[in-house]
């Protein structure tokens, strides 16, 4: 299995999330990144999503953090080469293309593969 680790940073002053609404926010990136990342892998789990907005700026002007923990099946990766570099890089565009569509223009932070085992959890 396959660890995920992705951060990712918005800054805007219209999102199609409310910011009041963090919950809901979470629940829709959950949601769409399950769906983004079954373009990828055959086996995706969604652990964890943090969203958190900053206090409106003078200028309406908000910061987002996004980070998403997931699992996926190492063997079930669509594309070729089955590396980590390109998996990273694979994922990273297809979070920024689903993640923009929620929360304006979005910067991938970053993106970790990790192997790890049942044991590991």
């Amino acid at each position: 299995m396959l660890r995920l680790d992705i951060h990712v940073q918005s800054c805007s002053r219209v999102f199609e999330v409310l910011p009041e609404e963090v919950e809901n926010a979470e629940l829709m990136v959950e949601d769409t990144v399950s769906h983004g990342l079954l373009t990828l892998f055959d086996e995706v789990n969604v652990d964890d999503v943090t969203v958190c907005f900053s206090s409106a700026s003078h200028m309406g002007q908000r910061d987002c953090s996004i980070k998403i923990q997931a699992q996926c099946s190492y063997q079930s990766f669509a594309l070729l080469p089955r590396t980590q570099e390109y998996m990273e890089l694979a994922v990273g565009r297809c979070m920024c293309s689903l993640l923009k569509e929620l929360f304006g223009p979005v910067t991938i932070d970053s993106v970790a593969v990790r192997t790890f085992f049942m044991a590991d959890v």
